[in-house]
């Protein structure tokens, strides 16, 4: 009837809302299955880098402080002009090294200085008189020092100075608290007697720590002269930049910096002729600072990375990204088969059968980002091409002219690829795991989908990224509450053995720093470990790195598992498929079909085929 009234008793918020799907990426990540394979993602990838570090610092290529954000933030000429000049000045920075290296290898001057005046300072200085008497004063011109040097042999030269330093420094020492002791016996007043025995016991405990001040200021500045690691500076870049993104996310700075980013990508460019050119272009030299940056711009910042390494260590590049690339074709394309069908079916295959399909889809999980990639290089090797032909004089200037709207074709194709490749290369893995397919299948779903629902694409992703930074932070902050009980119960069983540290500090402090939230995995106080110090703290480090690496773990398996409910979420609105419509492999099929066998043996019974006697007693019957 007309007047018949409906009442609404339960609303579908998963078919209302849809997003809301994405909520269960935290339960899918946390799954064991999808964190150890996203571990050893992480691992294998640290492995590899630390491995290249190895045979590229054997070969004498290091990145100068500041190199990766130079790269980005200055103009190329201006990049190569301060690399250049860094290498220029690395071999006379090496050589003061040495030649103070040299100087107080006998006089210890700088040490001396770092000591606080009393006994023991007294003290020691005349035992250095005594022992260097006889000893010839080091003073080698510049010249005399870098004659057929090489920077890296003058710093090795340097850390041997250093090294024979600390060894008369401790060899030394003991015997200056021992004069020190005699001469403050012969001290006639007892009270005063006994105010100088506890200066010494300071005196002498803060000269043990200056030991360990003057190894890390002497391995800084060789530091600072030979650079750092490739992939250790890339990956601290790196971590930096998430970190920030992440905070930003949290504070809801998405855009922020983005004025800034434009005005340094206009100073890498050549400005056309004006007024304004005559008098200088007004362009900020500085970077906003991180608290105003945003997410997309810190983003941008890690893919500048990237380029960064790829410009100036092509080769590091190629061989670090290839076997990257194949350990996530390999390791994330079974996380994303775990989370295609968890999310489709409820079902929780085990690794083994995750990383069977990985293996089998292996080149469609390698050659899927890469597709693109290659023909947006190929179309501007074309686009060079056309640019040698228009320097030809005289007819190049006007063919080139007249055919240039071919090249703003081949521009705006290269414009669609990055674009397409920009929003759907998350969707190429999520692709191959529900459909079973291969690579172009894989660009041609994630493209069609992303230009299909652009809005609704940005929207998921922008869940996505929320919901992620939630959970992120929760995980981190589980495992800085498990580091930080441990060291803290641990220390309490600790006594003493970290004076060469801290006043305060015990031999637990010495070989793990204490953990923040801001650094699970802290450096190494290696300056100040003696012993089988070094020993234990490589071991206890591995076990901290082992938790670190698990919370990375944990936004590999997150990213994998939203970016499958997205595409799952695409493909429903663009194909109208329902979300339970996945992939399943022949032999699971197979599988399947037996244990429904199994199970109706009467079924067996009725379409088993007739037996020979069966046969032919029908045959008499006829």
């Amino acid at each position: 009837m007309a007047n018949e009234q409906h009442e609404l008793r339960r609303i579908n918020w998963t078919e209302v809302f849809s997003f809301t799907h994405i909520f269960k990426s935290f339960k899918m990540a946390i799954h064991p299955s999808k964190l150890a394979l996203s571990l050893v993602v992480v691992v294998l990838i640290f492995c590899t880098g630390t491995v290249l570090d190895w045979i590229w610092d054997a070969a004498g290529q290091h990145v100068y402080p500041n190199e990766i954000h130079n790269h980005f933030a200055k103009a190329s000429w201006q990049f190569e002009n301060d690399k250049e000049l860094y290498q220029d000045q690395r071999i006379d920075r090496a050589v003061r090294i040495v030649a103070n290296a040299e100087s107080q290898k006998y006089h210890l001057d700088e040490y001396i200085s770092m000591l606080n005046r009393g006994h023991l300072k007294d003290a020691f200085e005349k035992v250095l008189a005594k022992r260097n008497e006889g000893l010839p004063f080091r003073d080698r011109s510049a010249a005399v020092i870098k004659k057929d040097k090489s920077y890296s042999e003058l710093l090795g030269k340097a850390e041997s100075l250093f090294a024979d330093e600390i060894k008369r420094i401790r060899k030394y020492l003991p015997k200056a608290k021992k004069q020190a002791k005699k001469n403050i016996a012969a001290i006639a007043d007892k009270q005063q007697r006994q105010t100088d025995k506890d200066k010494l016991a300071e005196d002498f405990e803060s000269a043990t720590r200056s030991i360990t001040l003057r190894k890390v200021r002497a391995a800084g500045e060789v530091r600072k002269v030979r650079g750092g690691s490739i992939f250790v500076s890339l990956m601290n870049y790196e971590l930096q930049c998430l970190s920030n993104a992440l905070t930003a996310v949290r504070y809801g700075n998405i855009f922020g910096g983005l004025q800034g980013y434009r005005s340094i990508l206009r100073q890498k460019t050549i400005p056309a002729l004006s007024v304004q050119f005559v008098q200088g272009p007004t362009i900020p030299s500085a970077i906003p600072a991180n608290d105003r940056a945003g997410f997309i711009y810190l983003g941008l910042l890690g893919v500048h990375a990237v380029f960064w390494l790829i410009c100036e260590h092509w080769v590091y590049a190629l061989i670090f990204l290839v076997i990257s690339l194949a350990v996530v074709a390999i390791f994330g394309g079974a996380v994303h088969r775990i989370a295609a069908l968890h999310f489709a079916k409820e079902e929780k295959i085990s690794i083994v059968q995750a990383l069977k399909f990985s293996f089998s889809k292996f080149f469609s999980f390698f050659t899927a980002p890469l597709i693109p990639v290659a023909i947006i290089v190929i179309l501007g090797l074309f686009l060079t091409l056309a640019g040698l032909f228009g320097s030809i004089p005289l007819i190049g200037n006007i063919v080139m002219g007249v055919l240039f709207f071919l090249t703003i074709l081949i521009g705006l194709a290269i414009a669609f690829l990055l674009v397409g490749l920009l929003g759907g290369f998350p969707l190429m893995y999520p692709t191959i795991a529900v459909e079973g397919s291969d690579s172009f299948d894989a660009i041609s779903r994630s493209f069609s989908y992303v230009f299909a629902r652009p809005w609704r694409a940005a929207m998921y992703g922008l869940v996505a990224m929320i919901y992620g930074t939630v959970t992120y932070l929760f995980v981190r902050f589980f495992a800085f509450l498990a580091l930080a009980s441990t060291h803290y119960f641990v220390k309490w069983g600790v006594i003493g053995g970290g004076s060469r540290l801290h006043p305060s500090a015990d031999k637990l402090d010495v070989m793990w720093n204490t953990p923040t939230f801001e650094s699970l995995f802290g450096p190494f106080n290696w300056e100040a470990m003696t012993g089988a110090m070094p020993v234990g703290a490589w071991l206890i480090g591995m076990w901290v790195f082992l938790v670190a690496a698990g919370v990375l773990a944990f936004l590999l398996s997150y990213v994998g598992s939203s970016t499958t409910i997205i595409y799952y979420l695409l493909r429903q609105q663009v194909d109208a498929t329902d979300l339970d419509d996945v992939y399943v492999e022949e032999e699971d099929e197979e599988e399947d079909l037996l244990e429904t066998e199994e199970e109706t043996p009467e079924a067996k019974k009725e379409e088993a085929p007739p037996t020979e006697t069966q046969g032919e007693g029908q045959a008499k019957e006829e």
